[in-house]
């Protein structure tokens, strides 16, 4: 196969503006087409190896996988390999066990499949994930183990059919992708099924130009440079992708390769010398892009600067010519390189680097992202997660571990004063109330489900990230109400939720109501007045105070880095997410007295995240283990739901402010 020049400018074209696209720069904004561009050059370049070979009976499939493998594995295992001391040092244990996993699939080839069930690609955590970007890896790895088998059964056939027979699983792979977009977008995004087409698009390339050199058309290949560049610049994140827009950039690559002959504009353009060096090391940059970006991210509590993204940018490119030159090149060579001649011994390094992959990744895996790394006493600051269960690791029976027991056998003890009911946010106040000193002798129960509100008969649930479990929720808050109905030593019913009421879905009698805090509100009016007809006192506690950001992240790394940090946050950067929930529940029209959680947090205009080095938050918004013990014993917090919850009993109209109860503070 003839050596084309353009071919490692149009790298370049498309491996810079995912760089910038990642790095936060808005005028990149369709960036990630060029992961699209890549796909196009790869099926073009693999199938022109492949029809070479098979033509002249050349064709060896172990020579082939060997080749991949020389090209693939070895900058990829080294950028691995030196993304794990950082993850290490700087990853809290659920940021850790995911790149755990990451790891293990990098070696099984599968990431993209591991995301497909993990994440999205544009959410906010996706960008602090060092290996997402090695999805793409996946896919092409997964093209090259299966369309080489496919040209071997099908070569018999000769070129023709093959060109069309390719043509035709291309046309269903798109139109599995416009379907895909519309029903399972995740899936779609990430899976070689509706991937596969942007491959095959590559592939026709190579039959079309087999043995000839490409038309020369300038006009087609400058229209084709044209489609790439405005899809980068005019395309962004609500583009679903891939689906018949990721045509354009799609075509524009197959233009530059039909009709980009030595004497176009487009040709002598991407043949530049700046543009071609870049494009051989695009594939080392693609590699150390995402790591230095989301360690960036990880290690700094607020984003990182443009600038700073700029610089790091610049870094990638740097760290990519230093691996071609001294890890691909050298592997790449038969004669003289780390592992020789012998196809055997590729396969036996590769193998062996993968089994230590493997092993490490399954041992973050299996002892949830190692959290004695972090924590001096040994102790992770989370809680456990089990089938949607939200279980405290608190004194609570075991059995809050394997799921919802209707005989409310997660209790400290028996005949319990006090129920913990709600989502996550309910569960991490366990800690808190059993340490609080006005609990006394009492027991509590546990009914908590990941995503539910505490509301009778309608569900509040994000439809994007639990769309099955509207109906889980009401059922599980109608087995509360009835095993609430049948026990008697039950005084207190302590409630919280973020209620999902400003960017969920709320489904009332099966149905998708939309949002609607009214009806929400009615709800909860309703139910607080049902629980208060069984002779029990209903108390809404808040979520915690949020920004969007980590809020664990500082508190934790300042004590593993020695360093001193002020990890407080202004009152005004706390996320308008909860302000409006806040508003919410200082509805006048609530019937249930709320417990604003900030007030143990936030004094004038700043709020804590730690106290004597305790970290309050062990993610964005949830507490820590410790740090709700903290807060439980330091403000009696079970004191001031007794307070308000008799306040507002007690009220002739049930008016009382529950905002005037005196509260402590920090």
């Amino acid at each position: 196969m003839k050596y084309r020049p353009e071919i490692d400018g149009l790298r370049a074209v498309a491996v810079l503006p995912v760089i910038l696209f990642h790095a936060g720069f808005s005028w990149f904004s369709g960036g990630y087409v060029g992961v699209d561009v890549f796909f196009v050059i790869s099926g073009y370049l693999i199938t022109s190896i492949l029809v070479d070979e098979m033509e002249n009976g050349s064709f060896s499939i172990r020579r082939f996988y060997e080749r991949r493998a020389r090209r693939i594995l070895p900058a990829l295992f080294f950028v691995a390999l030196c993304s794990v001391p950082f993850a290490w040092m700087w990853m809290l244990p659920s940021q850790f066990k995911d790149f755990s996993q990451s790891l293990v699939a990098i070696s099984l080839f599968s990431s993209n499949i591991l995301f497909w069930r993990e994440s999205g690609y544009f959410a906010p955590a996706a960008e602090e994930n060092p290996m997402l970007h090695t999805w793409t890896l996946a896919v092409e790895e997964q093209f090259y183990i299966l369309f080489p088998i496919l040209l071997l059964m099908l070569w018999r056939f000769g070129r023709d059919p093959i060109f069309y027979i390719i043509i035709f699983i291309s046309a269903v792979s798109l139109l599995f992708s416009e379907y895909g977009w519309r029903h399972h977008p995740t899936a779609n995004f990430y899976l070689l099924p509706t991937r596969a087409w942007e491959l095959g698009v590559g592939a026709a390339c190579a039959f079309l130009l087999h043995n000839k050199n490409p038309t020369n058309n300038s006009f087609l290949s400058y229209i084709g440079l044209v489609m790439i560049c405005s899809s980068i610049f005019l395309y962004d994140e609500t583009i679903p992708f891939p689906s018949l827009y990721t045509l354009v950039p799609v075509l524009g690559v197959a233009l530059i390769i039909l009709f980009s002959s030595t004497q176009s504009f487009v040709t002598k353009v991407l043949s530049m010398r700046l543009l071609v060096g870049i494009g051989l090391i695009s594939f080392s940059a693609y590699l150390w892009h995402q790591p230095m970006f989301a360690f960036a991210r990880i290690r700094a509590l607020e984003p990182p600067s443009l600038g700073l993204m700029f610089i790091l940018s610049l870094a990638s490119l740097a760290l990519a010519y230093l691996t071609w030159r001294f890890i691909e090149v050298p592997f790449r060579k038969r004669k003289g390189g780390p592992v020789g001649q012998s196809i055997n011994k590729v396969f036996s390094v590769a193998a062996l680097t993968s089994f230590c992959f493997i092993a490490f990744g399954l041992y973050g895996h299996f002892k949830n992202g190692l959290p004695w790394r972090e924590s001096p006493a040994g102790e992770p600051f989370s809680y456990f997660e089990i089938d949607g269960l939200l279980a405290a690791n608190n004194g609570l029976s075991p059995k809050c571990e394997g799921g919802f027991d209707s005989t409310g056998s997660c209790a400290t003890g028996d005949e319990p004063e006090v129920m913990i009911w709600g989502d996550s946010y309910a569960m991490h106040l366990a800690d808190a109330i059993l340490a609080s000193e006005g609990l006394g002798k009492a027991h509590i129960v546990q009914f908590t489900k990941s995503v539910c509100a505490p509301i009778y008969e309608i569900a509040l649930t994000n439809q994007n990230y639990a769309p099955n479990w509207s109906n889980g929720c009401v059922e599980f808050n109608e087995r509360v109400k009835e095993w609430l109905s049948n026990n008697k030593s039950i005084k207190y019913v302590v409630m919280s939720s973020p209620m999902g009421i400003i960017y969920s879905d709320i489904y009332y009698n099966g149905e998708v109501v939309g949002v609607a805090p009214s009806l929400v509100l009615k709800k909860m009016n309703e139910t607080a007045s049902h629980i208060r007809s069984l002779g029990k006192m209903p108390v809404f506690v808040s979520p915690p105070p949020r920004t969007g950001h980590d809020l664990s992240q500082c508190t934790t790394r300042s004590q593993i880095m020695g360093v001193e940090r002020d990890c407080s946050f202004a009152t005004n950067s706390i996320s308008e997410d909860h302000k409006k929930v806040m508003a919410f529940l200082n509805d006048e029209a609530l019937s249930v007295p709320v417990i604003d959680l900030s007030r143990y947090f936030c004094e004038r205009d700043k709020c804590k995240t730690s106290s004597n080095g305790i970290p309050f938050y062990r993610d964005k918004g949830h507490l820590s283990k410790p740090g709700s013990s903290l807060i439980g014993s330091q403000f009696d917090l079970f004191s001031d739901i007794k307070r308000a919850a008799h306040a507002k009993m007690f009220s002739p109209k049930g008016e009382t402010d529950v905002s005037q109860i005196e509260l402590g503070h920090w």
